[in-house]
């Protein structure tokens, strides 16, 4: 299940936008088989950089906005690439990258996801003591 929806994306492209980027056939409509795909592709995207500490796929609500907007941003920035000349930059990847370090430091855990989220396991911290009278180290 995609954590967004298409009026997500509206919040970063225009319908016109939307449409160029998804209609493949030149039918002037919006292409929902490649919307959908690409919408769940950004959401297991945004999923795979937190899934080492939370479970996921996110089942309870409200979705962490961290990931609802992570995967409207990796969704944008893909269906930009779609119709990009090579020559283009994406003018979403800066803001994509950004959100990926982000998540990225929520998986190693520098930074919390949302007060409600919780962890798959709760973080131990080894705590190791050492005497001088103990031998036993090596």
């Amino acid at each position: 299940m995609a954590y967004i929806t298409i009026n997500d994306l509206y919040n970063y492209l225009d319908q016109i936008q939307v449409v160029a980027c998804s209609d493949d056939f030149a039918s002037g409509t919006v292409n929902m088989t490649i919307i959908n795909s690409i919408m769940q592709m950004a959401c297991d995207k945004a999923d795979s950089l937190v899934s080492s500490i939370y479970d996921v796929p996110f089942t309870n609500v409200p979705i962490p906005v961290k990931i609802r907007t992570a995967s409207a941003i990796f969704a944008v920035e893909m269906l930009l690439q779609r119709r990009l000349a090579p020559d283009e930059k994406n003018y979403m990847k800066p803001q994509a990258d950004m959100l990926r370090k982000e998540l990225m430091d929520i998986n190693r855990g520098l930074l919390s996801l949302d007060y409600q989220a919780t962890r798959a396991f709760t973080p131990i911290i080894a705590d190791a003591r050492y005497s001088r009278a103990n031998t036993n180290m090596f």
